[in-house]
């Protein structure tokens, strides 16, 4: 099984949750120029992470956080291609009963409402079951 590592800093411990922020950059970050440049492309993402054993880190310990891959590719399915499926089949659909271009769009759009509902009322199920782990 293939497994997705991030390499992270912690930045606040809270009971047994250690939040750890990770940095993703883009392919220029390796460039000397780096300092002088006004892109913005790096980006701090923080990571809540559930940990039985919250007295193993510190603040400001750098740590590899990872999550399996199948894990990701499903995360990836439920908050992209899901949603993307559930637009164009309500688009399809009210497109050949009404063939109203705005009663369509609109349509298409009030789908994804009780979509992202259900999506809220199983957040404690979703996140349970993609968690990410910080590696010892």
């Amino acid at each position: 099984m293939s497994v997705i590592e991030h390499t992270g800093t912690i930045t606040n411990i809270n009971g047994e949750i250690v939040t750890v922020e990770i940095t993703s950059k883009s392919a220029c970050a390796a460039c000397h120029l780096k300092d002088g440049c006004s892109i913005f492309e790096c980006n701090h993402r923080f990571l809540e992470i559930y940990t039985p054993t919250p007295e193993l880190y510190q603040s400001g310990q750098t740590v590899i956080v990872t999550i399996d891959e199948n894990r990701g590719w499903i995360a990836v399915f439920f908050a992209y291609i899901l949603p993307l499926l559930l637009v164009l089949g309500t688009l399809v659909t009210v497109w050949n009963f009404t063939s109203n271009e705005t009663t369509t769009a609109i349509c298409s759009l009030i789908a994804l409402i009780p979509y992202y509902l259900l999506l809220m009322l199983f957040k404690k199920t979703f996140a349970g079951r993609f968690s990410f782990k910080i590696k010892t």
